[in-house]
Protein backbone atom coordinates (compact mmCIF):
# COMPACT_ATOMS: atom_id res chain seq x y z
CA UNK A 1 0.00 0.00 0.00
CA UNK A 2 1.56 3.56 -0.73
CA UNK A 3 2.41 5.94 1.59
CA UNK A 4 -0.41 8.45 0.43
CA UNK A 5 -2.62 5.78 0.45
CA UNK A 6 -2.08 4.57 4.22
CA UNK A 7 -2.22 8.63 4.83
CA UNK A 8 -5.72 9.15 3.19
CA UNK A 9 -6.60 5.82 5.33
CA UNK A 10 -5.58 7.46 8.71
CA UNK A 11 -6.96 10.57 8.06
CA UNK A 12 -10.27 9.07 7.02
CA UNK A 13 -10.24 7.04 10.70
CA UNK A 14 -9.71 10.38 12.40
CA UNK A 15 -12.42 12.27 11.09
CA UNK A 16 -14.94 9.47 10.85
CA UNK A 17 -14.00 8.68 14.70
CA UNK A 18 -16.57 9.94 16.77
CA UNK A 19 -14.14 11.75 19.07
CA UNK A 20 -13.81 13.96 16.41
CA UNK A 21 -17.17 15.03 16.89
CA UNK A 22 -17.33 14.89 20.61
CA UNK A 23 -14.11 16.99 20.55
CA UNK A 24 -16.44 19.85 18.15
CA UNK A 25 -19.07 19.94 20.78
CA UNK A 26 -16.58 20.38 23.44
CA UNK A 27 -14.71 23.15 21.57
CA UNK A 28 -17.75 24.64 20.65
CA UNK A 29 -18.99 24.67 24.06
CA UNK A 30 -15.86 25.83 25.55
CA UNK A 31 -15.45 28.94 23.32
CA UNK A 32 -18.78 29.70 24.33
CA UNK A 33 -18.45 29.61 28.06
CA UNK A 34 -15.33 31.68 27.88
CA UNK A 35 -17.40 35.27 26.79
CA UNK A 36 -16.11 35.60 23.68
CA UNK A 37 -17.83 36.56 20.44
CA UNK A 38 -18.43 32.80 18.84
CA UNK A 39 -16.59 31.53 15.95
CA UNK A 40 -17.02 28.37 14.20
CA UNK A 41 -13.54 29.19 12.80
CA UNK A 42 -11.85 29.31 16.78
CA UNK A 43 -13.81 26.18 17.48
CA UNK A 44 -12.90 24.19 14.23
CA UNK A 45 -9.16 25.11 15.58
CA UNK A 46 -9.54 23.61 19.06
CA UNK A 47 -10.69 20.66 17.24
CA UNK A 48 -7.85 20.28 15.50
CA UNK A 49 -5.23 20.89 17.81
CA UNK A 50 -7.29 18.70 20.58
CA UNK A 51 -6.71 15.97 17.82
CA UNK A 52 -3.06 16.29 16.83
CA UNK A 53 -2.20 16.03 20.67
CA UNK A 54 -4.87 13.07 20.82
CA UNK A 55 -2.43 10.81 18.36
CA UNK A 56 0.82 12.55 19.61
CA UNK A 57 0.84 13.32 23.55
CA UNK A 58 -2.40 11.63 24.70
CA UNK A 59 -1.66 12.39 28.12
CA UNK A 60 -0.74 15.89 27.63
CA UNK A 61 -4.21 16.19 25.67
CA UNK A 62 -5.97 14.50 28.97
CA UNK A 63 -4.43 17.32 30.53
CA UNK A 64 -4.86 20.30 28.68
CA UNK A 65 -8.54 19.46 28.16
CA UNK A 66 -9.45 18.93 31.88
CA UNK A 67 -7.52 21.98 33.14
CA UNK A 68 -9.74 23.92 29.82
CA UNK A 69 -13.03 22.01 31.05
CA UNK A 70 -12.98 22.34 34.64
CA UNK A 71 -12.13 26.27 33.93
CA UNK A 72 -15.03 26.75 31.01
CA UNK A 73 -17.78 24.74 33.54
CA UNK A 74 -16.94 27.44 36.33
CA UNK A 75 -16.91 30.39 34.28
CA UNK A 76 -19.82 29.67 32.40
CA UNK A 77 -22.26 31.83 34.31
CA UNK A 78 -20.32 34.28 34.47
CA UNK A 79 -19.19 34.47 30.65
CA UNK A 80 -23.05 34.93 29.81
CA UNK A 81 -24.05 37.87 32.17
CA UNK A 82 -20.39 39.67 32.03
CA UNK A 83 -18.62 38.17 29.06
CA UNK A 84 -14.79 38.16 28.75
CA UNK A 85 -12.27 38.48 31.88
CA UNK A 86 -11.67 42.16 31.86
CA UNK A 87 -10.81 44.63 34.64
CA UNK A 88 -13.71 45.33 36.00
CA UNK A 89 -14.40 41.39 36.70
CA UNK A 90 -10.92 40.72 37.99
CA UNK A 91 -10.95 44.15 40.73
CA UNK A 92 -14.58 42.36 41.47
CA UNK A 93 -13.11 39.26 42.18
CA UNK A 94 -10.41 41.17 44.10
CA UNK A 95 -12.52 43.46 46.03
CA UNK A 96 -15.89 41.50 46.78
CA UNK A 97 -16.82 40.51 50.36
CA UNK A 98 -18.12 36.84 51.03
CA UNK A 99 -21.91 38.31 50.90
CA UNK A 100 -21.73 39.61 47.59
CA UNK A 101 -19.91 36.83 46.42
CA UNK A 102 -22.65 34.78 47.44
CA UNK A 103 -25.54 36.79 46.21
CA UNK A 104 -23.74 36.60 42.88
CA UNK A 105 -23.91 32.98 42.47
CA UNK A 106 -27.40 32.80 43.04
CA UNK A 107 -28.59 35.68 40.55
CA UNK A 108 -27.47 33.08 37.83
CA UNK A 109 -30.18 31.08 36.19
CA UNK A 110 -30.64 27.61 36.66
CA UNK A 111 -29.80 26.65 33.17
CA UNK A 112 -26.60 28.30 33.32
CA UNK A 113 -25.13 26.00 36.29
CA UNK A 114 -26.69 23.01 34.13
CA UNK A 115 -24.80 23.87 31.12
CA UNK A 116 -22.00 24.18 33.02
CA UNK A 117 -21.96 20.88 34.39
CA UNK A 118 -23.03 19.39 31.25
CA UNK A 119 -19.32 21.00 30.00
CA UNK A 120 -17.75 19.61 32.86
CA UNK A 121 -19.02 16.33 32.46
CA UNK A 122 -18.12 16.27 28.78
CA UNK A 123 -14.52 16.53 30.22
CA UNK A 124 -14.62 13.89 32.62
CA UNK A 125 -15.69 11.15 29.85
CA UNK A 126 -12.37 12.98 28.00
CA UNK A 127 -10.68 12.33 30.62
CA UNK A 128 -11.65 8.53 30.93
CA UNK A 129 -10.63 8.16 27.01
CA UNK A 130 -8.80 4.88 26.87
CA UNK A 131 -4.92 5.71 25.47
CA UNK A 132 -4.82 2.29 23.10
CA UNK A 133 -1.06 3.96 21.46
CA UNK A 134 1.06 5.90 23.02
CA UNK A 135 1.98 7.79 19.79
CA UNK A 136 1.49 7.28 16.55
CA UNK A 137 3.92 8.39 13.41
CA UNK A 138 3.66 11.86 12.23
CA UNK A 139 1.51 12.16 9.23
CA UNK A 140 1.23 15.14 6.48
CA UNK A 141 -2.23 15.73 7.87
CA UNK A 142 -0.70 16.42 11.19
CA UNK A 143 1.42 19.45 9.17
CA UNK A 144 -1.16 20.30 7.55
CA UNK A 145 -3.41 20.72 10.99
CA UNK A 146 -0.85 22.06 12.65
CA UNK A 147 -0.36 24.85 10.10
CA UNK A 148 -3.74 25.77 9.90
CA UNK A 149 -3.46 26.39 14.46
CA UNK A 150 -0.17 28.68 13.70
CA UNK A 151 -2.02 30.24 11.33
CA UNK A 152 -4.86 31.28 12.86
CA UNK A 153 -3.00 32.19 16.19
CA UNK A 154 -2.08 35.17 14.17
CA UNK A 155 -5.16 35.99 12.55
CA UNK A 156 -5.90 38.66 15.24
CA UNK A 157 -2.24 40.23 14.97
CA UNK A 158 -2.78 40.22 11.27
CA UNK A 159 -6.20 41.85 11.73
CA UNK A 160 -5.07 44.76 14.32
CA UNK A 161 -2.32 45.83 11.97
CA UNK A 162 -3.98 46.49 9.21
CA UNK A 163 -6.81 48.22 11.37
CA UNK A 164 -3.93 50.73 12.25
CA UNK A 165 -2.62 49.10 15.57
CA UNK A 166 0.35 48.19 16.90
CA UNK A 167 1.45 44.04 15.77
CA UNK A 168 1.63 41.83 18.86
CA UNK A 169 2.25 38.32 18.90
CA UNK A 170 0.30 37.90 22.33
CA UNK A 171 -3.12 39.40 20.77
CA UNK A 172 -4.41 36.79 19.21
CA UNK A 173 -8.27 35.75 19.10
CA UNK A 174 -7.96 32.10 20.34
CA UNK A 175 -10.49 32.14 23.02
CA UNK A 176 -8.59 29.38 25.30
CA UNK A 177 -5.36 31.63 25.00
CA UNK A 178 -7.00 35.02 24.55
CA UNK A 179 -8.60 33.85 28.28
CA UNK A 180 -5.18 33.19 29.97
CA UNK A 181 -3.73 36.67 28.45
CA UNK A 182 -6.83 38.20 29.58
CA UNK A 183 -6.84 37.16 32.87
CA UNK A 184 -3.04 37.70 33.59
CA UNK A 185 -2.97 41.02 31.88
CA UNK A 186 -6.10 42.62 33.73
CA UNK A 187 -4.69 40.90 37.03
CA UNK A 188 -1.82 42.82 36.32
CA UNK A 189 -3.52 46.20 35.94
CA UNK A 190 -5.39 45.46 39.16
CA UNK A 191 -2.75 44.81 41.49
CA UNK A 192 -0.65 47.83 40.31
CA UNK A 193 -3.65 49.89 40.42
CA UNK A 194 -4.25 48.80 44.16
CA UNK A 195 -0.31 48.84 44.82
CA UNK A 196 -0.91 52.35 43.49
CA UNK A 197 -3.79 53.68 45.60
CA UNK A 198 -1.89 51.94 49.01
CA UNK A 199 0.93 54.77 48.16
CA UNK A 200 -1.37 56.83 47.32
CA UNK A 201 -3.19 56.44 51.00
CA UNK A 202 -0.27 57.62 53.08
CA UNK A 203 0.39 60.46 50.94
CA UNK A 204 -0.79 63.68 52.01
CA UNK A 205 -3.14 65.84 49.67
CA UNK A 206 -1.84 68.58 47.81
CA UNK A 207 -4.59 70.60 47.46
CA UNK A 208 -4.38 74.16 47.47
CA UNK A 209 -7.32 75.77 49.03
CA UNK A 210 -8.74 79.57 47.56
CA UNK A 211 -11.66 79.67 49.65
CA UNK A 212 -13.96 78.61 51.92
CA UNK A 213 -17.76 80.14 51.59
CA UNK A 214 -19.94 77.30 52.68
CA UNK A 215 -23.93 78.03 52.44
CA UNK A 216 -25.37 75.36 54.49
CA UNK A 217 -23.70 73.99 58.10
CA UNK A 218 -24.22 70.42 57.14
CA UNK A 219 -23.61 68.83 53.59
CA UNK A 220 -24.48 65.23 53.43
CA UNK A 221 -23.58 62.78 50.20
CA UNK A 222 -25.82 59.76 49.40
CA UNK A 223 -24.14 57.25 47.17
CA UNK A 224 -26.72 54.96 45.80
CA UNK A 225 -25.86 51.80 44.14
CA UNK A 226 -26.78 50.10 40.86
CA UNK A 227 -29.73 52.45 40.30
CA UNK A 228 -30.36 53.30 36.70
CA UNK A 229 -32.25 56.19 36.12
CA UNK A 230 -35.52 54.59 34.47
CA UNK A 231 -35.82 52.43 37.74
CA UNK A 232 -36.95 55.78 39.49
CA UNK A 233 -40.55 57.23 38.58
CA UNK A 234 -39.30 61.08 39.59
CA UNK A 235 -36.88 60.47 37.03
CA UNK A 236 -39.34 59.81 34.51
CA UNK A 237 -39.44 55.78 35.18
CA UNK A 238 -43.01 54.20 34.35
CA UNK A 239 -43.09 53.33 38.01
CA UNK A 240 -44.82 55.45 41.06
CA UNK A 241 -42.20 53.81 42.97
CA UNK A 242 -40.28 57.42 44.41
CA UNK A 243 -42.76 58.71 45.98
CA UNK A 244 -40.48 61.05 48.43
CA UNK A 245 -38.38 62.10 45.36
CA UNK A 246 -41.23 62.99 43.22
CA UNK A 247 -42.23 65.61 45.40
CA UNK A 248 -39.91 66.73 47.28
CA UNK A 249 -38.75 70.71 47.03
CA UNK A 250 -35.25 70.26 45.45
CA UNK A 251 -33.26 69.92 41.53
CA UNK A 252 -33.29 66.72 39.80
CA UNK A 253 -31.19 66.23 36.91
CA UNK A 254 -32.38 63.97 34.43
CA UNK A 255 -29.71 63.06 32.17
CA UNK A 256 -26.64 62.23 34.77
CA UNK A 257 -24.20 60.30 33.36
CA UNK A 258 -21.93 58.13 36.16
CA UNK A 259 -18.32 57.60 34.74
CA UNK A 260 -18.19 53.95 34.32
CA UNK A 261 -20.48 50.97 34.75
CA UNK A 262 -19.11 49.13 38.07
CA UNK A 263 -18.91 50.81 41.50
CA UNK A 264 -15.08 50.36 42.21
CA UNK A 265 -14.36 52.07 38.57
CA UNK A 266 -17.22 54.44 38.83
CA UNK A 267 -16.40 56.06 42.43
CA UNK A 268 -12.72 56.21 41.81
CA UNK A 269 -13.04 58.49 39.06
CA UNK A 270 -15.98 60.43 40.18
CA UNK A 271 -14.45 61.39 43.84
CA UNK A 272 -11.12 61.58 43.28
CA UNK A 273 -9.21 64.46 40.94
CA UNK A 274 -8.02 62.43 37.93
CA UNK A 275 -4.52 63.30 36.12
CA UNK A 276 -4.13 61.73 32.51
CA UNK A 277 -7.06 59.25 33.23
CA UNK A 278 -5.32 58.16 36.85
CA UNK A 279 -7.61 58.86 40.11
CA UNK A 280 -5.36 60.78 42.61
CA UNK A 281 -6.52 58.80 45.82
CA UNK A 282 -4.64 61.57 48.02
CA UNK A 283 -6.55 64.07 46.39
CA UNK A 284 -10.50 63.49 46.61
CA UNK A 285 -13.56 65.45 47.92
CA UNK A 286 -13.14 64.31 51.50
CA UNK A 287 -9.40 65.37 51.87
CA UNK A 288 -11.08 68.54 50.05
CA UNK A 289 -13.41 69.29 52.96
CA UNK A 290 -10.69 67.97 55.61
CA UNK A 291 -8.17 70.88 54.42
CA UNK A 292 -11.51 73.36 53.83
CA UNK A 293 -11.79 72.28 58.12
CA UNK A 294 -14.74 70.83 57.37
CA UNK A 295 -15.85 67.73 59.91
CA UNK A 296 -16.14 64.56 57.86
CA UNK A 297 -17.94 61.48 59.14
CA UNK A 298 -17.94 58.17 56.15
CA UNK A 299 -20.55 55.60 57.08
CA UNK A 300 -20.90 52.58 54.32
CA UNK A 301 -23.26 49.60 54.34
CA UNK A 302 -20.96 48.38 51.88
CA UNK A 303 -18.40 45.60 52.59
CA UNK A 304 -14.53 46.59 53.39
CA UNK A 305 -11.58 43.87 52.85
CA UNK A 306 -8.99 46.03 54.05
CA UNK A 307 -7.88 49.29 54.33
CA UNK A 308 -6.84 50.88 51.55
CA UNK A 309 -6.98 48.12 49.14
CA UNK A 310 -10.13 49.17 47.03
CA UNK A 311 -11.17 53.07 45.65
CA UNK A 312 -13.83 53.51 48.21
CA UNK A 313 -12.19 52.55 51.57
CA UNK A 314 -8.98 54.35 50.69
CA UNK A 315 -11.14 58.10 50.30
CA UNK A 316 -13.08 56.59 53.36
CA UNK A 317 -10.10 56.23 55.63
CA UNK A 318 -9.52 59.83 55.09
CA UNK A 319 -12.66 60.83 56.88
CA UNK A 320 -12.34 61.94 60.76
CA UNK A 321 -15.10 59.58 61.59
CA UNK A 322 -15.46 56.27 59.97
CA UNK A 323 -17.61 53.34 60.03
CA UNK A 324 -18.60 50.33 57.84
CA UNK A 325 -21.73 48.13 59.09
CA UNK A 326 -19.90 45.25 56.92
CA UNK A 327 -16.19 44.19 57.57
CA UNK A 328 -15.79 41.92 54.26
CA UNK A 329 -14.49 39.16 56.38
CA UNK A 330 -16.99 35.44 56.90
CA UNK A 331 -19.04 37.73 59.45
CA UNK A 332 -19.98 40.14 56.36
CA UNK A 333 -22.82 37.74 55.44
CA UNK A 334 -25.44 39.05 58.10
CA UNK A 335 -27.37 41.39 56.25
CA UNK A 336 -27.24 44.74 57.29
CA UNK A 337 -29.56 47.09 56.20
CA UNK A 338 -29.52 50.95 54.92
CA UNK A 339 -31.59 52.11 57.34
CA UNK A 340 -29.23 50.71 59.98
CA UNK A 341 -26.99 54.02 58.85
CA UNK A 342 -29.97 56.24 60.03
CA UNK A 343 -29.11 55.35 63.81
CA UNK A 344 -25.42 56.44 63.14
CA UNK A 345 -26.39 60.06 60.85
CA UNK A 346 -28.95 60.93 64.20
CA UNK A 347 -25.91 60.08 66.71
CA UNK A 348 -23.76 62.78 65.00
CA UNK A 349 -27.19 65.35 63.82
CA UNK A 350 -27.79 65.15 68.02
CA UNK A 351 -24.82 66.89 68.87
CA UNK A 352 -24.55 70.86 68.03
CA UNK A 353 -21.19 71.20 66.29
CA UNK A 354 -19.47 74.65 64.91
CA UNK A 355 -17.66 73.43 62.17
CA UNK A 356 -19.12 72.74 58.51
CA UNK A 357 -20.41 69.17 58.25
CA UNK A 358 -19.66 66.81 55.62
CA UNK A 359 -21.60 63.13 56.06
CA UNK A 360 -20.97 60.52 53.60
CA UNK A 361 -23.33 57.78 53.24
CA UNK A 362 -22.79 54.51 50.93
CA UNK A 363 -25.70 52.49 50.41
CA UNK A 364 -26.08 48.94 49.47
CA UNK A 365 -29.18 50.17 47.91
CA UNK A 366 -30.13 48.27 44.16
CA UNK A 367 -26.82 45.92 44.31
CA UNK A 368 -27.69 42.49 42.91
CA UNK A 369 -29.37 40.14 44.13
CA UNK A 370 -32.03 43.07 44.95
CA UNK A 371 -34.24 40.75 46.55
CA UNK A 372 -31.76 40.12 49.04
CA UNK A 373 -32.19 43.83 50.05
CA UNK A 374 -35.71 44.17 50.17
CA UNK A 375 -36.15 40.50 51.67
CA UNK A 376 -38.13 38.76 48.48
CA UNK A 377 -40.55 41.76 48.61
CA UNK A 378 -42.60 43.60 45.59
CA UNK A 379 -45.17 45.53 45.08
CA UNK A 380 -45.91 44.86 41.27
CA UNK A 381 -45.09 42.05 39.37
CA UNK A 382 -42.76 42.73 36.69
CA UNK A 383 -41.80 40.12 33.85
CA UNK A 384 -39.43 38.12 36.67
CA UNK A 385 -39.46 37.82 40.83
CA UNK A 386 -35.90 39.74 40.63
CA UNK A 387 -36.78 42.45 38.39
CA UNK A 388 -39.89 43.10 40.65
CA UNK A 389 -37.23 43.22 43.89
CA UNK A 390 -35.41 45.16 42.28
CA UNK A 391 -37.92 47.96 41.38
CA UNK A 392 -39.13 47.78 44.90
CA UNK A 393 -35.41 48.26 45.96
CA UNK A 394 -35.75 51.73 44.77
CA UNK A 395 -38.60 52.30 47.00
CA UNK A 396 -36.54 51.61 49.99
CA UNK A 397 -33.88 53.71 48.70
CA UNK A 398 -36.31 56.45 48.56
CA UNK A 399 -37.76 55.96 51.61
CA UNK A 400 -34.46 56.06 53.33
CA UNK A 401 -33.72 59.83 51.41
CA UNK A 402 -37.46 60.57 52.90
CA UNK A 403 -36.05 59.71 56.57
CA UNK A 404 -32.33 61.33 56.33
CA UNK A 405 -34.10 64.26 54.88
CA UNK A 406 -36.51 64.38 57.75
CA UNK A 407 -33.45 64.28 60.15
CA UNK A 408 -31.45 66.70 58.80
CA UNK A 409 -35.44 69.08 58.91
CA UNK A 410 -35.61 68.41 62.53
CA UNK A 411 -31.97 69.52 63.53
CA UNK A 412 -32.81 73.47 62.72
CA UNK A 413 -29.50 73.93 60.75
CA UNK A 414 -29.47 74.22 57.56
CA UNK A 415 -28.11 71.39 55.16
CA UNK A 416 -27.93 70.30 51.75
CA UNK A 417 -28.10 66.84 50.38
CA UNK A 418 -27.18 65.27 47.25
CA UNK A 419 -28.01 61.79 46.18
CA UNK A 420 -26.94 59.85 43.19
CA UNK A 421 -26.22 56.60 42.17
CA UNK A 422 -22.66 54.70 41.08
CA UNK A 423 -23.89 52.94 38.01
CA UNK A 424 -26.92 51.52 36.37
CA UNK A 425 -27.71 48.18 35.43
CA UNK A 426 -28.15 46.07 31.87
CA UNK A 427 -31.00 43.44 31.33
CA UNK A 428 -29.92 40.01 31.69
CA UNK A 429 -32.46 36.78 30.12
CA UNK A 430 -34.76 39.61 28.63
CA UNK A 431 -38.04 38.54 28.65
CA UNK A 432 -37.96 34.84 30.37
CA UNK A 433 -38.65 34.26 34.25
CA UNK A 434 -35.32 34.23 35.55
CA UNK A 435 -34.75 37.86 34.04
CA UNK A 436 -32.67 39.76 36.23
CA UNK A 437 -29.70 43.08 35.99
CA UNK A 438 -26.41 42.86 36.52
CA UNK A 439 -23.28 45.03 35.87
CA UNK A 440 -22.56 46.01 32.16
CA UNK A 441 -20.89 48.54 29.92
CA UNK A 442 -22.57 48.34 26.49
CA UNK A 443 -25.90 50.09 26.81
CA UNK A 444 -26.25 53.86 27.45
CA UNK A 445 -29.03 52.60 30.49
CA UNK A 446 -25.37 51.11 32.20
CA UNK A 447 -24.66 54.59 33.08
CA UNK A 448 -27.47 56.69 33.35
CA UNK A 449 -27.72 57.31 36.91
CA UNK A 450 -30.35 59.92 39.60
CA UNK A 451 -29.04 62.80 40.89
CA UNK A 452 -30.45 65.21 42.78
CA UNK A 453 -30.01 67.97 45.48
CA UNK A 454 -32.35 68.76 48.39
CA UNK A 455 -31.42 71.79 50.62
CA UNK A 456 -32.95 73.72 53.04
CA UNK A 457 -34.14 76.45 51.27
CA UNK A 458 -35.48 75.02 48.29
CA UNK A 459 -38.85 76.18 47.78
CA UNK A 460 -40.15 73.84 44.64
CA UNK A 461 -39.47 70.88 42.99
CA UNK A 462 -37.16 71.89 40.01
CA UNK A 463 -35.88 69.73 37.30
CA UNK A 464 -32.66 69.94 35.14
CA UNK A 465 -32.29 68.55 31.60
CA UNK A 466 -28.92 69.41 30.63
CA UNK A 467 -26.61 66.09 30.24
CA UNK A 468 -23.84 66.34 33.47
CA UNK A 469 -21.24 63.55 33.64
CA UNK A 470 -19.66 62.48 36.78
CA UNK A 471 -16.49 63.01 35.54
CA UNK A 472 -17.42 66.35 36.50
CA UNK A 473 -18.22 65.93 40.35
CA UNK A 474 -15.75 67.57 42.19
CA UNK A 475 -16.54 70.68 39.96
CA UNK A 476 -20.04 70.61 41.90
CA UNK A 477 -18.62 69.81 44.94
CA UNK A 478 -16.46 73.02 44.69
CA UNK A 479 -19.61 74.74 43.53
CA UNK A 480 -22.13 73.20 46.17
CA UNK A 481 -19.61 73.60 49.44
CA UNK A 482 -18.25 76.96 48.63
CA UNK A 483 -14.56 75.31 48.53
CA UNK A 484 -12.40 76.97 46.07
CA UNK A 485 -9.11 75.02 45.39
CA UNK A 486 -6.74 75.52 42.91
CA UNK A 487 -6.58 71.93 41.19
CA UNK A 488 -10.43 72.41 40.42
CA UNK A 489 -11.76 74.04 37.48
CA UNK A 490 -14.99 75.31 36.98
CA UNK A 491 -16.03 75.85 33.83
CA UNK A 492 -19.84 75.85 33.87
CA UNK A 493 -22.52 76.18 36.43
CA UNK A 494 -23.45 72.64 37.52
CA UNK A 495 -26.55 73.32 38.78
CA UNK A 496 -27.77 74.84 35.45
CA UNK A 497 -29.60 74.07 32.16
CA UNK A 498 -25.77 75.54 31.02
CA UNK A 499 -24.60 73.13 28.24
CA UNK A 500 -21.49 71.27 29.42
CA UNK A 501 -18.84 69.37 26.61
CA UNK A 502 -19.45 65.74 25.49
CA UNK A 503 -20.17 63.09 28.44
CA UNK A 504 -17.59 60.09 28.06
CA UNK A 505 -17.38 56.70 30.20
CA UNK A 506 -14.88 54.21 31.07
CA UNK A 507 -15.53 50.94 29.96
CA UNK A 508 -14.55 47.70 31.32
CA UNK A 509 -11.68 47.37 29.35
CA UNK A 510 -10.46 51.03 30.27
CA UNK A 511 -11.36 52.67 27.32
CA UNK A 512 -12.71 56.59 27.14
CA UNK A 513 -15.94 55.83 25.12
CA UNK A 514 -18.67 58.49 24.14
CA UNK A 515 -21.58 58.19 25.72
CA UNK A 516 -23.32 58.66 22.45
CA UNK A 517 -22.10 56.14 21.01
CA UNK A 518 -23.66 53.37 22.86
CA UNK A 519 -26.69 51.41 22.29
CA UNK A 520 -29.93 51.29 24.45
CA UNK A 521 -31.09 48.55 26.85
CA UNK A 522 -34.76 50.19 27.96
CA UNK A 523 -36.91 48.31 30.29
CA UNK A 524 -40.30 46.32 29.87
CA UNK A 525 -42.44 48.19 30.98
CA UNK A 526 -45.58 45.49 30.92
CA UNK A 527 -46.39 43.66 34.38
CA UNK A 528 -46.85 40.16 33.53
CA UNK A 529 -47.39 36.63 35.48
Amino acid sequence: MSLILKESVAFRSQTLNPWTGFYFLQSMLINFALGYEFSVMYAVLLTCALLILWRHAPRAQKTVLGIISLVAACYFPFGRAYGAPNFNTLLALLSTNMEESTEILTIFPWYHYAIGVFIFALGVISLRRRIIVRSTPWLKWDTLGTIVCIASYFIGPVQNHFKGYEFRIIDTGVPVLRFVRDVAFNYYVVKEEQKNMAALASVKDTWTVLAVKPKYHTYVVVIGESARRDALGAFGGHWNNTPFASQVNGTLFTDYISASGSTQKSLGLTLNRVVEDQPQYQDNFVTLANRAGFQTWWFSNQGQIGEYDTAIASIAKRADEVQFLKRGDFEADKNTRDEDLLKLTNQVLSTKRTQPQLIVLHLMGSHPQACDRTGGKYNEFVQSKETSCYLYSITQTDDFLGKMYSQLVNTGESFSMVYFSDHGLAIKERGKDVQYLAHADTFQQDFQVPFMVLSSDDTKHRVIKARRSANDFLSFFSQWTGISAEQIKNPYRFMSEQKAGPAYITNFKLQKVDYNHLGTDLFDTRSKR
